[in-house]
């Protein structure tokens, strides 16, 4: 296999995540699943509505606009310029919700301490970084601007059900695009290789790098942080951990 088939620049989710083809695979993500885990996060953590809370890797507002309609006061925060445009525009009838384009290692240029009820990262929004003191920052500076008591939510996959589930290799046809996908587990990440063409032949080559975290891992650094009375889920129906548990759902607070 080539080597250049998993030659990855260190901030490749800038570039990545603002590209059409990003968004033509991964369009099948179940919104009626998002809603529905949405629901059970207000229901469980933020009841009665009226909370103010971030959506940190928004995208294109799947899950914000689901909290903003549960009554929440809601920003969606992503880096993408074109999934933030394209939440603005999506959501614009929704009150409560609002959209900021930043890094999520800059969020106290953006936002005042003390001031969220609870911060989100949904569907593995953290573990992108090549160095671990960025991963490090984005916790300290979500432990910043959370109210005392205030709720980090943090969406992992679990590492365990990966390994047992891992696809090698596929391809995929979708919308005009065909994607030529590998997948592996190396020095510590879980490694996605997209090579991707579209049918006017505009061709594009992608490798997501995702820190191979463990339930573990995410306790320490969010202890290492300050966090307390740390919980754990498996799945989006917020069942306990296990290891055939396909999510890793940390829940913690300030």
């Amino acid at each position: 296999m080539s080597q250049d088939l998993w030659k990855s620049n260190s901030d490749w989710f800038a570039e990545w995540f603002n590209t059409e083809a990003y968004h033509v695979l991964y369009k099948h993500r179940d919104f009626k699943e998002a809603s529905a885990f949405t629901r059970l996060i207000s229901e469980r953590f933020f009841s009665p509505g009226g909370k103010r809370l971030m959506d940190l890797g928004c995208g294109k507002g799947r899950h914000a606009v689901s909290l903003a309609s549960s009554g929440h006061e809601v920003i969606g925060v992503d880096l993408s310029e074109n999934s933030i445009a394209s939440a603005r525009t999506t959501h614009v009838d929704q009150s409560g919700l609002s959209f900021v384009r930043a890094d999520m290692r800059e969020l106290r240029t953006h936002f005042e301490a003390d001031t969220f009820d609870g911060v989100l990262l949904l569907f593995t929004s953290f573990g992108y970084f090549e160095n671990d003191q960025d991963d490090e920052e984005v916790l300290a500076q979500v432990k910043q601007i959370l109210r005392p008591g205030g709720i980090l939510l943090l969406d992992y996959f679990n590492l365990d059900w990966v390994q047992s589930q891992l696809v090698g290799h596929e391809q995929v046809q979708r919308d005009g695009w065909s994607f030529d996908i590998d997948r592996r587990i190396h020095e510590g990440w879980v490694e996605k290789s997209i090579r991707c063409e579209s049918d006017e032949g505009v061709k594009s080559h992608a490798v997501e790098r995702v820190r191979a975290l463990t339930a573990n891992d995410l306790k320490k650094m969010c202890e290492l942080q300050g966090f307390e009375k740390l919980e754990f889920y498996g799945n989006y129906q917020m069942d306990d951990l296990v290891d055939s548990s396909p999510r890793c759902i940390l829940v913690a607070r300030k």
